[in-house]
């Protein structure tokens, strides 16, 4: 997948995947599933794709939904976000150890 967003090019196949999340399978209308990825520039971004009652869904009109897919840009905070919300703690630490501190 590939797309430019304010001038800047993410392509998945240009970037290295670093996880992925999958939430239910194909057949139900609400799954999804996400990969996080990092490019050489220290960017990272989220590309995902789901079914039609799934945050990727596509109004095409008239309540018409489809599936969807699209490129989410993340901040360095949105993706340890990211990262801890889906309980992903050792690759939160390897790729930001330094922004983590002690309770």
């Amino acid at each position: 997948m590939k797309t430019i967003i304010n001038t800047i090019i993410y392509d998945t196949d240009a970037a290295d995947q670093i996880t992925s999340v999958h939430h239910k399978t194909n057949n139900h209308s609400n799954w999804f599933q996400e990969e996080l990825y990092t490019t050489e520039n220290g960017r990272w971004f989220i590309a995902g794709e789901g079914g039609l009652h799934s945050h990727y869904a596509i109004d095409e009109g008239d309540g018409n939904l489809i599936g969807g897919a699209k490129i989410t840009p993340l901040t360095i905070p949105g993706a340890m976000q990211w990262l801890e919300k889906h309980r992903k703690y050792d690759i939160l630490e390897e790729f930001f150890g330094a922004y983590l501190q002690a309770a």
